[in-house]
Order: C-alpha cells, then structure tokens, then sequence
C-alpha cells in the first residue's frame, strides 16, 4: 500500500488568508484613488490627466509590493483571528510602510498631490483594519455569548508568555472547542494578580491544585514550550493528584514557526515512557545495599552464585534451581563466566577460540557493532554477509543469508557470529549445517606453546569445524527447537555472549557473560580458568582467593586483560533473575497489544514466537511500507512529539564511519539496508503501563492516519 498525505490542498485559515490578500491587493488600488477624488472634490473629470497616467502606472505594482510587505509584517497567518492591539500595531506600521515607500517611489517619475500621499496611506490603513477588526468584534460578540454557557470545559493555561496568549485567543474565538479559559498559572511573580483579556492569573505552580478546586477545571493546558524536561514533568507531578486531561505543547518549533494552537496540544503520558529503561525495584537495591555493606564490592560471592544461577537457568529455563549447597555447587560451577560487558564476552569467546590475525569471522552487516569490533580487536579479517530479504520468512527477524554464508567461508574462516536480533533466536539447525558441510576447508591452528594457545588448538581440532560464535545480547530466556529438542539461547552454539547491560531485558546494570557447549575432551574447569585468566590481568588467584590465610602470592600468566564482573553488579543480577520469569511475561503481553494494532493498520513487524522459536522479546521492530528513510524520521520525531520514545535497531554497520573507512559499502549488502530504511522499534519495556501501551497504540493510529 502506498504511502499518503491524507491533507487537504489549503486549510481554512489558508484560504481565507489568500482572499485577504486579494482584498489588500484591491483596497490599496481604491485607497490612492478614492484620495485623488478627494482632492479634486470627488469630481473625476476634474483630475489632471497627468494623475491619472502616473496613479494606472505606479498603483498595480505598489500594490503588490504592498501585499508583500504585509506578508512580512505576519498579517496574512493566524494574527488576523485574534486581532488586538499587538496586531493593530502591526497593521499600522506595515500600511505606513506601504505607503512611504509608494510615495518615494512614485516621486522620482511624477509629481503628486501632496494630499494623495497622505489621504491614500490613510485610507490604506483604514481599509486594512476594518476586516480584520470587523472579524474580532463578531468573536468578541460570539464569545460574549458563549460565556453564559454552563456546559463549557473549564481550562486552565499553565504559561502566560506568549503561547499562552495565543492558546487564550483561541479558547476565546473558537465556538467550536466548548471550552472557557478561567485562569492561567505563571512562575513569574510579576504577572500574578494581573489578568489578561479578562483571565486571572493566580500565581505559580503552588497554586495549580487550588486553582483546579476553585475554578472547577477539567482540562490543562501546559503552553510552555521553552520548559524543560525536567519543569515540565515537575507540573505534571502535581497534577498527577487531579482528574484532570493535561496536554502541552511538544515543542519549541511550535511557536517560531506560529503554529501554537489548541490542536497542536498533544496528551501528557503521566506515567514515565521512556523507549528502554531499566525495571530496577526495591529488592534489587536491597542487594546491593547488602553488598556494600558486606566488603565484598568487586568480584566475590555473589558473582560465583550469580554464575550459578545463570548456568541452571540456561540448562533448564527455571529461575529456582537449587545451585548453593555442597551436591548442588560442582554441577552448575564452572559453566558461565560472569564479565563486565557481552563486548568482553565475546572478545573472550574469540581468545579462546585462537581467533586472530590471519583468520577471517563472518558477522551479518546487519547487527550492533559489538559483533564485529569484537573479532577486530582480535586482529582478526571481519567479512559482512547480507540478510535474507525482508528478514526470515516466519520471524520477519533480519537474519543473516544463510546462502550467502555458505558462499562466504573459505579455508581462513575461524568463526561465525550468529546474532539473536531482538531477542528472537537464528537457525542455529541450518548455520550447523552449514559448518559441516565445509569442514573440509577448515585446518585447525597448532600451538605455539604457551596456555592460551595451547587451549585454542585444542579446542579447534575438537570441534574440527568452523565455529558458531553466538552474540546472544537479546536474547537471555529465548529458545528454539533443533531437531527434535528445545534449547535455550547459551546451549545451542558452541561459544555464546550475554548482555546484561542498562537497557537490556536482565541487566546488572553494565554486565555480559560467556557460555559455551561441552567440548570434548576438555574440562569445562579447564575453560573457565582460562576465562578467569583473561578477564584479570592473567592473575591466577581472584581476590576472593588471595583472602585465605597464607595466600597472598600470586603469579601472573600472561599479560592480558581487565573485564570482571563486580559483586555489586551481581546483587543486581541475582535479584533481577529471581523476577524474570514475570518480565518476560509481562513484555508478550505488550507484543500481543503491538501486534493488534500493527495488523490492523497493515504494519510488518517481528512475530517473536512460532512454533520453533520462542523469544525473549527485547526488541519490536516495525516496517513502515513504502517508505523512505525521511518519512522513517519525520514518523519517529511525530512520535516524540507524542511522548513516544522510538529508535532504529539498527543502521547496518556497512553504513557507519569506521566500517566504511575500511571499504565496506553498503551498496554490497542490498536487503540490510532495504531493511534498514524504513524500520523504527517501539518502546518495549516493563515499566509499561497498560494506559501507556493503548496510548502508543493510539498514537500509532492517529499517525498513520495521515499516510495510509
């Protein structure tokens, strides 16, 4: 379906603006002749010939210019609704203006009556006034009526500066609003106690929930569009205490371009919307509390149980494994490795792996740069591969070509990076696959000698393969069917990473973790030390370790890096997976809403469950149809015009500075961007309200209500 601007050739206001001026255009011829008449006695025959020659030559042009300089001085936009002594000014100065320059143009080609220049500016203004003052009389007389009207809404107008004036003219003049302003509400003190066109204004914010009693309001209007964020919100608090219907005006623009209205007001969301906040509740702050106070703030206790608790909750989908007692422990130990970020993660993962220079990763171009720094910072080659068009057929996720994949390995391939987008999972089943049926180009590296790549080689002779490097950052509590079974994300690929960070689904507030599949013939211990090794220094004893009587020595293995997790992140993280369950849960329902109002208004999006694949719901991406990346953009900023927070997940890496730099284009990958250019993901978060999902369900169709 192609996209439309559902808007009428002129508005009202714009038509009647066009007859104005035509009527400035006439009036002006009139005004100079009726003060020629004037002079000769209202006796036409009795005007010299030569007046008449120089007034049919000058008068057209001076009309027109007339009409231009009335445009300048704003009297053909909304002023003329509202016309009062502001505008009687204006009206003035712009005839006089007018006037003056006709007079000194005219002079250099012919003599005038000193009375034509006079009586003809005079006229001018005259006419001028009368139709716009004619229009305000007929408002005043409307209004004067209107005010016996019991059933009016009351309004109360936060912001006496300008926009509240005009919001004001606008209640005053338009029958059609049912609604009587009956105070305003400024912070400046120098305004209280006054009134404009009959309104009082009463004081500032402390008077807001005695004015709403007083006056009866039903509706406030905030016309502040020069506030910030943070005053706004601060009026909005005190009127979360009323029943009243708040609106206010988006922005700034409003008033510089003169389009402050009562229909440029958009709904107040009382409650916070934000496109990804963090659902951080009273338990979690305990726990860090209890941390802190503890001494253990870097990494100690907490994080080895967090990493226990995550090792069970990834082999078995449940939250409440028993993981602490001495049975319990050696099972789930030595499974995850909590680190500070799912960048070092998957840094790490890469490490061990023996991923460096020389070797070539595969990473689909359409992905967070996280996936393929990663494998640069290794010294590794990263080749882009494009995405299946439109996304996968059944998710509509942007998955990777798996075709093009299979092209892309050659015999310096180490690694794969699959990416979980939006929490929904790849088809690990066909990248396997895939893997195998080119083993045959794969030689595993040989050791150098030292521990780490000694762990490497033999990791890679084991798996004997290319390896299916998974960047799970979304996708914590998502699954899939492979084969016949259903596997949660960190128990499909061979090595996987997880972000914990801010804006994720479970976060520690910064935080990543690594996973990895069983390898035969070695030890997970064996792996995670390694892990351990890396992620401090290539200390081999952690703090905690080096507290037991008589074992401060320490040795240093080899000279690597600094990514640990804190135990003050784990307290976060312990108490977040105990409620996560109910998150996850909470984020379907939403979906579920999303999808509704999508379908209904013809909008692709991502389906995050199937019959294979169960997501963790992170990330809700829609497609707007048959449009270009400046329709995207104008819909997002509509959108926050609204209050609605959205985003763009993501602008494929081919696009971006630094991966330019190094002669990717984006030309090369065709379906990433055509995915790319017309995306935009929803807030999709638990701090949701249901109001604030039916309010962005609405906003959604007031929007497309335009283009389709």
């Amino acid at each position: 379906m192609e996209i439309k601007r559902n808007k009428k050739f002129l508005e009202p206001w714009q038509i009647i603006a066009v007859l104005l001026g035509a009527y400035d255009f006439i009036a002006f011829h009139i005004a100079y002749f009726a003060a020629l008449l004037l002079r000769h006695d209202l006796k036409y025959h009795a005007i010299d010939y030569e007046y008449i020659v120089a007034y049919k030559q000058s008068v057209t042009i001076a009309a027109a210019v007339c009409v231009l300089i009335f445009a300048l001085f704003r009297m053909y936009r909304i002023m003329w609704r509202f016309a009062s002594y502001t505008e009687l000014v204006r009206i003035i100065l712009g005839s006089l203006l007018a006037g003056v320059l006709y007079s000194i143009g005219i002079t250099f080609l012919w003599r005038m009556p000193f009375s034509f220049y006079i009586g003809g500016t005079l006229l001018l203004v005259f006419f001028a006034v009368v139709p716009r003052y004619a229009y305000r009389i007929i408002l005043v007389l409307q209004h004067n009526l209107k005010k016996n009207d019991k059933n009016l809404e009351h309004v109360m107008i936060i912001g006496a500066g300008s926009a509240g004036q005009m919001i004001l003219k606008e209640i005053q003049s338009g029958e059609e609003l049912k609604e009587k302003a009956v105070c305003f509400v400024d912070d400046n003190p120098n305004k209280w106690n006054r009134s404009i066109e009959g309104v009082p204004i009463i004081g500032g914010r402390d008077s807001i929930l005695n004015g709403i009693k007083k006056y009866d309001v039903k509706k406030v209007y905030i016309a502040l569009p020069t506030a910030t964020a943070e005053r706004r919100k601060e009026i909005v608090d005190i009127c979360k205490e009323t029943d009243c219907n708040i609106m206010q005006l988006p922005g700034l623009y409003q008033l510089a371009l003169g389009e402050v209205s009562v229909g440029a007001m958009k709904p107040v969301e009382i409650d916070e919307m934000g496109f990804s906040p963090p659902d951080i509740g009273a338990d979690e702050i305990d726990e860090v509390v209890d941390a802190l106070r503890s001494g253990w703030i870097t990494t100690g206790p907490r994080v080895k149980r967090l990493e226990r608790r995550l090792a069970a909750y990834i082999a078995t989908g449940r939250n409440d494994v028993i993981v602490d007692g001495e049975t319990e422990k050696p099972k789930w130990d030595n499974k995850v490795v909590c680190l500070n970020s799912a960048t070092a993660a998957e840094e790490l993962n890469l490490r061990i792996l023996g991923v460096g220079p020389g070797d070539e990763v595969i990473v689909p171009a359409y992905t967070y740069t996280a996936s393929a720094s990663a494998a640069i910072h290794c010294g590794a080659t990263v080749k882009f591969v494009d995405i299946q068009k439109d996304g996968d057929f059944e998710t509509k996720m942007p998955e990777m070509d798996y075709d093009a994949l299979e092209k892309a390995i050659t015999p310096a391939t180490k690694a794969v990076i699959t990416v979980d987008l939006a929490g929904i999972v790849c088809d690990y089943e066909r990248v396997f696959k895939i893997a195998e049926r080119k083993k045959n180009l794969f030689t595993p590296m040989e050791s150098d000698g030292t521990r780490l790549s000694d762990l490497s080689s033999r990791i890679q002779k084991a798996i004997g393969r290319v390896a299916v490097v998974a960047d799970c950052a979304h996708s914590l509590g998502g699954s899939r069917v492979i084969g016949k079974e259903r596997l949660n994300c960190g128990a499909i690929a061979d090595f996987s990473s997880f972000s914990f960070h801010a804006v994720k689904n479970f976060t520690t507030a910064e935080g990543g973790a690594s996973v990895w599949r069983p390898i035969e013939g070695i030890s997970d211990e064996e792996i995670y030390k390694m892990y351990q090794l890396l992620s401090l220094h290539g200390q081999n004893k952690d703090a905690l370790a080096k507290t037991k009587a008589g074992s401060w020595e320490y040795d240093i293995v080899g000279p690597w890096y600094k990514c640990n997790m804190t135990d003050i992140m784990a307290a976060i993280g312990l108490r977040q997976l105990d409620r996560y369950p109910g998150l996850l849960e909470r984020r379907v329902e939403i979906i579920a809403k999303y999808d509704a109002v999508c379908d209904e208004l013809g909008i692709s999006h991502l389906n995050h469950h199937t019959n294979t694949v169960s997501s963790s719901n992170h990330l809700y991406l829609i497609r707007i149809p048959n449009a270009n990346e400046d329709m995207r953009n104008e819909i997002i900023r509509k959108l926050a015009e609204c209050g609605v927070a959205s985003n763009v997940h993501y602008k494929p890496l081919p696009m971006m500075s630094a991966y330019k730099a190094m002669g990717f284009d984006i030309k090369d990958y065709p379906n990433a961007y055509d995915y790319y250019h017309n995306l935009i993901s929803l807030p999709l978060h638990t701090l949701l309200t249901d109001r604030n999902v039916d309010y962005i369900c609405g906003v959604l169709r007031q929007i497309f209500s335009e283009y389709m």
